[in-house]
């Protein structure tokens, strides 16, 4: 197979490109209103977002290049071929509703994307699935627990089908057998990695690093075709959003205010003035005892020093000779 791809391969790739991004944007309008997506789906909505306009920009070319070789033929071709797809898809939904869904809808991912990504958003699907807040089919082939008809406990199970009223067909392990479960009776399974990890910390904000949002979500855009429910979840998240901009960009304030108060005071008390009794007088301890003298005692004025020598007194006689 060549490195470059034919228009109708970078077409069927941007087609499942964009039904992989409207998934994700399903899963990050899942949860609570005030409850924010995690960053996994929001990176995973970003780098989707940047290979779907990767492939717009090459399929564009690609058409270009077709065009100036006259691949008028290649275009019918793909036209006719588009057509019988239509066709095809108009049959099958006038044949009625299918009556049991046993395969799960294929995730197709770009090679762009980590290897990891595919299993984060198939883990989200199903759990999502399981909880009534996804379509029923992405949860065939999972591991789950459901409940058993005969004492009303719960199994480990693995869905195996999507009954015609929209219940799960589960396989109970162990066991072999089969029942039809609805939404209240199907439970995720819980995992090994589960177990009570204590609470954490909570972290203190460091006002040093980076902010961490500085622009809105490109999937928090209202679209035409949004319900009620998912408009007003984007709105709180865009109210949410802009709170965090407003007070990262306060913190931010006041830590540059800080960081300059804390420069001045520096560098003021770094600067040494001369001027008077400036580093040119030496203290001495009040403790201290003159070297060399024997008999010095600390605390005592005039300690190891002699009497001090005083001048006989004598008297002076004027003479009144000196004036003249």
């Amino acid at each position: 197979m060549s490195g470059l791809q034919t228009p109708q391969e970078l077409d069927e790739n941007l087609r499942q490109y964009r039904e992989q991004l409207a998934q994700v944007e399903q899963l990050l309008m899942m949860g609570s209103d005030e409850e924010m997506p995690g960053q996994d789906l929001q990176d995973m909505y970003q780098s989707l977002t940047e290979v779907i306009q990767l492939t717009e920009e090459l399929l564009k070319d690609a058409l270009e290049q077709q065009r100036l070789a006259g691949g008028a033929a290649l275009a019918a071709g793909a036209s006719s071929a588009e057509a019988l797809v239509a066709t095809a898809e108009e049959q099958a939904g006038a044949a009625g509703p299918v009556a049991k869904i046993v395969t799960p809808p294929e995730l197709n991912l770009p090679a762009i994307l980590p290897a990891s990504v595919a299993e984060q958003i198939r883990k989200a699907q199903i759990r999502a699935a399981l909880t009534g807040q996804a379509p029923a089919e992405w949860a065939i082939g999972a591991q789950c627990q459901a409940v058993y008809s005969a004492d009303g406990e719960y199994y480990d199970a693995t869905v195996e089908a999507v009954s015609e009223a929209g219940n799960f067909i589960v396989i109970f392990d162990g066991y072999g057998n089969k029942e039809e479960v609805g939404l209240t009776g199907v439970r995720p399974r819980p995992s090994a990695e589960e177990g009570y990890r204590g609470v954490a910390a909570p972290k203190r904000k460091r006002v040093e690093e980076e902010p961490v949002v500085t622009e809105i979500p490109k999937w928090l855009a209202i679209k035409e075709t949004d319900d009620e429910k998912t408009r007003a979840r984007k709105k709180k998240l865009l109210k949410s959003f802009k709170s965090k901009i407003r007070f990262q960009n306060m913190d931010l304030a006041q830590k540059q205010k800080q960081d300059t108060w804390q420069s001045f005071l520096k560098g003021k008390g770094s600067k040494k003035k001369t001027g008077f009794l400036t580093g040119t007088i030496k203290k001495s301890s009040i403790f201290s005892v003159p070297e060399g003298l024997v008999g010095s005692k600390v605390g005592v004025v005039g300690s190891g020093r002699g009497m001090t020598d005083y001048s006989k007194k004598q008297r002076h006689e004027f003479d009144e000779a000196d004036d003249d």
